[in-house]
């Protein structure tokens, strides 16, 4: 059945693919398997430059306009709402 009746909740993953338990299980499932856990290379955050074009390798990028998070941008060529 591809469709859960209803009132009917998915539970995606359990066990030791639940998230909660991957600290544990990960580790003792490789101890019991007599393998090495593979090494996680460690991540290296690299710095953000907003002027820095990819395609000329360059610091070309010019600022035109900055955009507020949360909604659409005000343009003063929109007409204003007029309240009836």
């Amino acid at each position: 059945m591809h469709i859960l009746p209803r009132g009917l909740v998915r539970i995606r993953h359990f066990g030791i693919l639940a998230s909660s338990a991957k600290k544990v299980s990960i580790p003792l499932i490789h101890q019991e398997l007599g393998s090495l856990p593979p090494e996680q290379e460690k991540r290296v955050l690299e710095t953000y430059n907003p002027r820095y074009c990819a395609c000329c390798d360059k610091e070309s990028m010019i600022s035109i306009q900055r955009i507020p998070k949360r909604g659409p941008p005000k343009s003063k060529y929109l007409p204003k709402k007029v309240a009836l």
